[in-house]
This record gives C-alpha cells, structure tokens and sequence, in this order.
C-alpha cells in the first residue's frame, strides 16, 4: 500500500473509532429505551399482520384466547394459568374509540391499557368499576374533540396501544361463563380496520441490529417520540425514516460491536430485583409505572411484558429456596403455604416455570396438566393448621394431590397476588416457605 493510501486507509479508521466511541452510550442509552417498543411491535406483528399465525385477528377488534394457556402457549413470556386474556390492538389515528365491557357480578377483571413503550395508561376493573360495565372512551395524542360515551376516559400519548383484558376463571367448568363475558366485550372504531395504515416490517424474535433499528424506526415513524424519548431518538439516528442502509458503516459498526453486551445487560436478573424477603424478590415498585427507570422497563419486556402494577398485582419471584440453595428438578422440593392463604382482595396463585436459555419463562409439560396452585385450586390437601405443603418436583410422587409439576432443569416459582392487602405489598405478612426435601 503506497504511503498515501495508508496515511488515509489510518485517518478513515481513527475517524470510525472516534464515531464508535461517542455513539456507544447514545446507542446503549437508545436500546435499553426503544426495546419496549419493539417488543410491542414484535406482538403486534403477530397478533394483527402475521397470516401464518392461525390466531391473528383484526385491528381494533377484541381477540379473545377461550383457554386457559398451558406449555404450549409460546408467544408470551411469563404467562399466567388464572384468567382468560381478551386481547387487542389499537390504532387512535383516525379518532378515539369505545371500550364496553358486561357486568362482572363479583368476578375479578381488569382493563389494562399500555402505549407502546409499556407504560400502563390505565388499569380499569375491579379495584375502581366495582361490577361495571365499564365504557371507557380512548383518545389520541393532541385530541380535542367530542368523545364517545363514557364512564372512563383514556388519553393515549401514543397512537399504537395494547389493550389487554384479564377475566377469572374459576376451574374449567367455569369457561363458559367466562366465554359469555368475553362476548360482551366490545370495541367500535371511526373507521374499518383496512383504512389503518398497517406496520410494514416482520420483528424477528431475537433482531440483529439492522432489524432493531428499522422496526424501531418504522414505529417511531408512527408514534412519533416526545421529550427524553425524543432526545434519545435524535441521538442515536433512530427514526425520521432513517434506515440501517442508510448509515454509514462506521455508525453500523458503532451498533454491532457492543450488540452482544447490550443483550446481556439486558438479561441480568439482577435489573429486576429490589429487596429479598423469605427468598422471595420483591419487584421494584416502579413495575408497571416506569417513568424514567428505563431499564427496568425493558428488562420487564423481555422477561414479562404488559405486567400491571403493584396496586393491582404484586409479582413475587424465587430462583432459590429460603436458604439460597437454586431451584431446580434434579432435587425434590417443599413449599408451605402459611394459614389462611396469601392476603388478597381478590386472587393468588403460585406458578411453575421453566427458565429457558434467553431469560424467557413458560410453562411446564406434565401429566396432570398443572402449572399453577392457588386459592382456587380444588383437591389440595390442607393441614390441620390450615397450611398447605405442597411437593415440587419432577417426578411424579404417590399422591399427587399437592404436586406442583417442575421441570427437570433450573425453575422459577412466581407468587402473583391481586389486589394484594398492604401488608403483603409492604412486606410483614407471611409468605410462602421453599426449602429442599432431599
């Protein structure tokens, strides 16, 4: 290489490494912010544009699920075994819409809906609707005008939400009723969903950081982002209509290089984590309202997004037994469920998990088709102290009536509690007891 292309081969390279090292914290600041949001985009994808997805529905329409999920359902992390979701998803371009629900008759539900960075705009239900029906109009950004008619008003700061409605079930003999309530759920839009314009990019599940920035780019396009999102969005490149092949291959290098690490900060267990109680990690209490924790709400998308806030759930979690041992279905467990149950206005339940390579939580296949216990849960055996014991394990045990299935590797044992009493949210009341059988 003659000398002058050397000397500019060395200026183009020290010119890409300064490029590199004064992007990474706007690009390490832009990922942790805008995950959320393609998270959203990914679950939309497949809820409303994806053709092969034999569930996908239409846009602005109720898309109820009519089972309870089981190790089958895939699509979402952490899902619950205690309620039937109705799911759907909104566009407030073209005006606001109505939300109804039936009457509930004593039976928990809730309403929740989130923009598309995940915050909870509203949680309507049970803890301020009482029975209902609820009428809930949902308005734009910027809207001015006349609303429809309405017992609650919710005013989007985004154009794309997620609404995402939880109705008990109280066993499957119950499903019927439930179905019923689910029917008279019901969304009326200003315009058909065709006149919406659709999202043009597919989200793979784990993007590289061409398909991160143009499905972030394309749905900040459509929402565009406001005050500290804004900021953060002009610094990294990101939407505009920018695109990956656009930018120069130093600000591509600038996103590829540190790619690995940004996944991995992200999946450290210790984001979600606050204080310990019993073993059992208590979420911080910002969950479901995030303000500017942002990378609490991005580790909570990738491990369990749409999570409602401690008010309406407490989510409580364990790796580990009381005395720090990890959980896992090689070894045999215990868990005692103190007297009385866990304190709660409305419902508990403690759920079996798998923990699967990335981070993700699903479901355990086993042969009595049990993923979850609670307050619900027929057969149990009860103490004489009103305590529950119940087996965690892999195998099957001779009496299987208090057997929570585990899996045969590492597990997570999730206590949700709705409405919890203050003393379960403050930390004094009793709570579950993990400790190793063998």
């Amino acid at each position: 290489m003659n000398p002058t292309r050397r000397a500019f081969v060395a200026v183009a390279l020290l010119g890409s490494l300064r490029v590199r090292a004064a992007a990474e914290p706007a690009l390490r600041d832009a990922f942790i912010a805008f995950f959320p949001a393609y998270e959203m985009a990914r679950l939309r994808w497949t809820a409303i544009e994806d053709v092969a997805n034999p569930r996908h529905g239409r846009l602005n329409e109720f898309n109820h699920v009519r089972r309870l999920l089981d190790h089958t359902a895939r699509n979402v992390t952490a899902p619950n075994n205690d309620t039937l979701y109705s799911s759907a998803r909104l566009d407030l371009r073209l005006g606001p819409l109505a939300v109804e629900t039936a009457p509930m008759r004593g039976r928990y539900y809730s309403l929740q809906f989130m923009n598309l960075h995940t915050d909870n705009l509203a949680i309507l239900g049970r803890r301020d609707g009482g029975d209902g029906p609820l009428k809930v109009a949902v308005s734009g950004p910027g809207w001015s005008g006349p609303l429809p008619d309405h017992t609650h008003h919710v005013q989007a700061d985004t154009h794309d939400l997620w609404l995402l409605a939880r109705t008990l079930v109280d066993g499957p003999e119950d499903l019927p009723a439930v179905t019923a309530l689910q029917d008279g759920m019901r969304i009326a839009a200003p315009k058909p969903a065709d006149a919406y314009p659709r999202q043009r990019l597919k989200p793979p599940k784990d993007p590289d950081p061409a398909a991160f920035f143009d499905v972030v780019g394309e749905m900040l396009d459509r929402n565009p982002p406001t005050g500290t999102l804004a900021t953060i969005a002009a610094a990294a490149g990101l939407g505009a209509r920018q695109r990956w092949s656009d930018l120069p291959a130093g600000q591509r290098a600038a996103w590829q290089a540190p790619w690995p690490a940004l996944n991995a900060e992200l999946q450290d267990p210790a984001n979600l984590r606050t204080r310990i109680v019993g073993g059992w990690e208590y979420p911080p209490p910002e969950i479901g309202r995030w303000g500017d924790h942002r990378l609490l709400r991005a580790a909570v998308a990738l491990r369990g997004i749409a999570a409602l806030d401690s008010a309406e759930t407490l989510y409580l979690g364990t790796f580990t037994d009381s005395t720090g041992q990890r959980l896992d279905g090689s070894r045999r467990w215990r868990v005692r469920i103190p007297p009385g149950g866990v304190p709660v206005r409305g419902f508990w339940s403690l759920t079996m998990y798998q923990v699967e390579p990335d981070g993700r939580f699903f479901f355990v296949d086993n042969p009595i088709g049990r993923y979850a216990v609670g307050d619900r849960t027929r057969g149990l055996k009860v103490g004489a102290d009103g305590s529950i014991e119940l087996l965690v394990q892999a195998e099957r045990p001779a009496d299987a009536s208090n057997w929570l299935p585990a899996p045969n590797g590492p597990f997570r044992l999730a206590l949700r509690a709705y409405l919890p009493d203050a003393a379960l949210v403050d930390g004094p009341a009793p709570l579950p007891h993990v400790e190793a059988r063998d």
